[in-house]
């Protein structure tokens, strides 16, 4: 599992931290039952990636997410009544994807 943010090229080093721990604590809690920053902190790597005027912060984590919508195949309509498939409000009762 990939995650990554953009920063300015002329981002401070503690602004780079900073997004280095959220893209850390990111990673580690959707993989994580309870949602816990901390519980696979350890197991992100992150690199610094410099490109098009910008820093780009990479972390990858060996581990599937854990809630159903992060995964592959989730279906947000499954289970739900057609009533309730209008993609706006002005939309048909039942109006299909």
């Amino acid at each position: 599992m990939k995650y990554t943010r953009d920063l300015p090229e002329g981002a401070t080093q503690d602004q780079i931290d900073r997004t280095i721990a959220h893209v850390r604590a990111h990673l580690s809690a959707v993989a994580d039952a309870d949602d816990d920053p901390d519980t696979n902190a350890d197991d992100v790597t992150v690199h610094t990636e410099h490109r098009d005027g910008r820093i780009r912060i990479v972390g990858d984590l060996d581990a599937e997410p854990d809630a159903p919508y992060l995964k592959p195949g989730f279906d947000p309509y499954e289970g739900v009544s057609d009533e309730l498939r209008a993609l706006a409000v002005d939309d048909e009762v039942g109006d299909e994807r």
